[in-house]
């Protein structure tokens, strides 16, 4: 289990997360979408393709461009498709099961 957080608010929880190039990707249906808001920041990758970016903005914090997804990633990365990851000043961590 994964869990992202920013300061005190949980924005993603998820047992069905894995992790390409030691980025740690959430489906987006664990992700409290409503945090993230999509802004014009692209970059690309040339496996997975272009990566489309969010802001993240809770009560107390807002984080530019501190999300990331492949909307349409290339064949070879179809497995991100749907999935979100966190960089900045989220912090994820695994929680061990008991």
């Amino acid at each position: 289990m994964f869990v992202a957080t920013l300061g005190d608010t949980v924005i993603a929880k998820s047992e069905n997360c894995f992790i390409i190039e030691n980025n740690i990707y959430f489906p987006e249906n664990d992700v409290k979408t409503e945090y993230l808001f999509q802004t014009k920041t692209l970059t690309r990758c040339p496996w997975k393709g272009v990566a489309t970016y969010f802001d993240i903005k809770t009560t107390e914090t807002l984080v530019k461009d501190g999300a990331w997804s492949y909307l349409r990633p290339k064949s070879k990365a179809k497995r991100v498709r749907g999935h979100i990851a966190f960089w900045k000043e989220v912090f994820v961590k695994e929680l061990q099961a008991n």
